[in-house]
This record gives structure tokens, sequence and C-alpha cells, in this order.
């Protein structure tokens, strides 16, 4: 059986207390993380809420409007979803953000207002850096202690639920002087941890921050896996979701053999793959990172070492989210980026399936509402894909996957990789080690 789906549209008109438009809520289109996994950065995510304003609700200057006179920009928007029937004890969040914009289009008998609003970028790009010093340290480190500055200050550090930063596996080299836009700077730090940095949006509620979720991802994150199977039509296993179509790409979108590398400070670090450039041709990555010589060395290792070669990839898919029984739906509207999902799909025409792990580089959300009475809405879902690097890594002296437990760092920052003999990662006990 199809799933049933609940979504609610709330503004906070006042400043203080949400407002249910729900009634009034005809569509809504989200979007947030990227289209392309060699795309720099993260774009803001966006989010636009068509409204039935037939009644002049929301026309200024209106007599009997409830909220035609309220300020708009800059309030606080929410959506939610639930599934009905099923196992959540909350709702998931689809969107937190601000208004930015607000259009009326007025017809002979009908009026409809566009509400158009950005998540916390928005917040970050017009936050500044002023003349800052930082030691050296790992990038999710510094991008917490960025968004510990004063004059940034976002979001509620006392939340756990408003960031989820790990810790990084490169260090930022020791900076003076340093004046940026709080987002840029994050941005840069991501580039050169080959991170990522993306205002996440699904998850459990928080009573503190409504412009997402603040998260850094390290270059060899593991993605959250909530259990989803795309497959297709014919060969749509029990408990798998059924592809309303699929993207894939196999080209030289993604095929980097040679890379140039700037570090912070030292020299710029080259390296390429002989054999690769034989076959196809010089293809450079060049890059400016805020890491010493030989993590940006080891960077650029990384990176020509997985995209050497030209691969199928799948770069998006695309669901009908309504459609899945009520426990996929809810798996679904539970995915965002870094989250995982698995493919076992038969192209038509095809005798082989293809089987792949990915990750959600990007979601985009198309909601519309399917019967005004009980509020039932239908949700198309598109996600970016890339492959999921899964590899499992224990590098002596690098990014070493253990878990050495800490009471230091707060719970919103990810400090399940260290590095031996780190003092920033924790020291191994010398009682321990062996003089044999």
């Amino acid at each position: 059986m199809a799933a049933r789906i609940l979504v609610k549209v709330q503004v906070k008109f006042d400043g203080t207390n949400f407002n249910d438009i729900s009634a009034y809520t005809r569509r809504v289109s989200i979007k947030y993380g990227r289209d392309r996994l060699i795309e720099d950065a993260f774009q803001a995510g966006s989010c636009t809420i068509e409204l039935d304003n037939t009644g002049g609700e929301f026309t200024p200057g209106h007599t009997g409007a409830s909220y035609g006179d309220s300020q708009l920009i800059n309030r606080e928007v929410r959506i939610s979803s639930e599934v009905v029937g099923g196992s959540d004890s909350y709702a998931t969040y689809l969107w937190r953000g601000f208004i930015t914009d607000a259009n009326y289009v007025a017809q002979q008998s009908t009026s409809t207002v566009y509400l158009t609003s950005v998540d916390g970028f928005s917040r970050l790009a017009g936050a500044s850096i002023y003349n800052q010093t930082f030691s050296e340290e790992y990038t999710g480190l510094r991008v917490a202690n960025v968004l510990d500055l004063a004059s940034v200050d976002y979001p509620d550090e006392s939340s756990p639920l408003d960031r989820d930063i790990d810790y990084g596996s490169i260090k930022a080299s020791a900076a003076s002087g340093v004046t940026a836009t709080a987002l840029d700077y994050i941005q840069q730090l991501a580039r050169t941890e080959n991170g990522r940095f993306v205002i996440n949006q699904a998850g459990t509620p928080s009573a503190t921050n409504f412009g997402g979720i603040a998260s850094y991802y390290a270059v060899n994150a593991s993605t959250v896996d909530h259990g989803v199977t795309i497959s297709d039509a014919v060969t749509l296993a029990t408990g798998s979701v059924e592809a309303q179509s699929l993207g894939l790409e196999w080209g030289s979108e993604l095929l980097f053999n040679s890379y140039e590398f700037t570090p912070k400070s030292g020299s710029v670090q080259t390296g390429s793959n002989a054999a690769s450039i034989t076959k196809y041709g010089e293809r450079v990555i060049k890059r400016t990172l805020l890491s010493d010589t030989g993590d940006s060395d080891e960077a650029g290792i990384y990176f020509i070492g997985l995209f050497d070669e030209p691969a199928l990839r799948v770069s998006q898919v695309v669901v009908s989210i309504d459609s899945a029984t009520t426990a996929s739906a809810e798996r679904l509207l539970h995915l965002q980026v870094m989250s995982g999902m698995d493919l076992s799909y038969l192209p038509p025409g095809s005798s082989t399936t293809l089987n792949s792990a990915l990750v959600i580089e990007g979601v985009a959300l198309d909601i519309g509402v399917r019967d005004m009475a009980n509020g039932s809405a239908r949700i198309t879902a598109t996600y970016s894909t890339s492959s999921a690097d899964r590899t499992g890594y224990w590098i002596l002296g690098d990014a070493v996957q253990s878990v050495l437990p800490t009471t230091l760092a707060p719970s919103w920052l990810d400090t399940t990789s260290w590095r031996l003999d780190d003092p920033d990662r924790g020291v191994l006990p010398t009682e321990l080690a062996s003089t044999s």
C-alpha cells in the first residue's frame, strides 16, 4: 500500500511563534547540496512555497489578511513530514530556513503568493572573520572554531542536533590575520580536506535552530546507512524502492590524472598517473589549500587515485516517495547529504544488473498536495549521487579508523578517527607499547 504522508508548513510571522499555513499550501520545492561530486563547494539550499491567496490572507493592507501586514523577510520557515501509520516517534524535518522574498501574482479570480527561503548558508555568508589567528589543527576543529567565533556564532553549539562536525583527517596550517566571510573560509577548509560542508535538513527536530544542521564530513567519512535499496520495476525485491528514473554518466567529467595543489605553506605539489595520461591525455585538477606541503601532496594522491579512470557512475536517482510503502517512505524522508543507498537496477534492454553503493550529494524535493481535505502529499525526490568510497582505512601515522573515547570534545564533534601519537587525537599510553 502506498504511503500517506502529511506535510506541515509553518512560518514564524511574528518572530516568536510558528503559524501553520499548510491549508494554504499548493506546492513546495526544496533543494540543497550539490549536483556533481567534483563541484568544489556546496551551494546554499533554497525552498519555494506556493500559497493560495485567493482570500487575501497574505495581501498587505487587506482588512481580512491574517498575515498580510506581517514582516516576512528573514522570518523562519520550517517544513516537516509524517508518514501516517509509521514507526517514527517524531516528524522529520524536510526544511528549515529564512524567508528572502515574497512575490504576489494576482489574476482575475485567483491570487498566489510565492515565499522563497534559504538555509543557514545565508547566515554564514553574511558573517565575517576579522584578522583571526588560528593554530595548526585538523580541518574539522578549525570549522568548529570558526562557527564559535563571536562574529559568526552559528549555529547554537549548546545543541548537538544543530551541528554534525567530523574531526577531519588533514591539518590546516597555522594562520594569522585571516579575513574572510565565514562561509568562504569554511569552504576553503572543505576543499583542503576534499570533504563536504553542507547545511543538512532531514533529522530530529531541534528547538534551537531552524536554519538546518551545519554538517562537515571528512574525506573518508562513513555514509549513514538508512537501509534503502533502489531497484527497477521488473526485479523489484521486497523492501526495495522503485526508481522512476536513473541518470548514468560514463565520460570524462570525473576523469583526473594529474594534480597541482598549492599549499598554504611550502611549494606547489604535483603528481600524476602516467598510465592514465597515456590512455586519455592529461586532465589536471588545480586547487589552493590551507594545509602544509605534506598534507597537500597526500590529498592530491588520494584524489587521482579515485578519478584516474573513467567509470560508469550513477549521477541521479528519482523516486516517488508517496508511492513507496509506509516503511520505505519513512526511510526515504530521512535521506540527506552523506546518506547512503544501494542500487540493484536492471536497465531496460540490458541483461546486466547495475549493483552499486551510492552516497547522496544533493537532495531536491517536489511536494504537491494530493488531497486538500486530509493534507496528504505527493513527493517526488531527486537525489544527486556519487559512488560511495567505503574502503576501510587503517594507516599507521595517518587517519586511523578506530575509536578512542574522549571527554574533551563536545557531542556534535565526531572524533571517531585518531592519529598515532598525535596530541590532537590522543596519545596511546606508553606502558602499552612493547620494548621488544
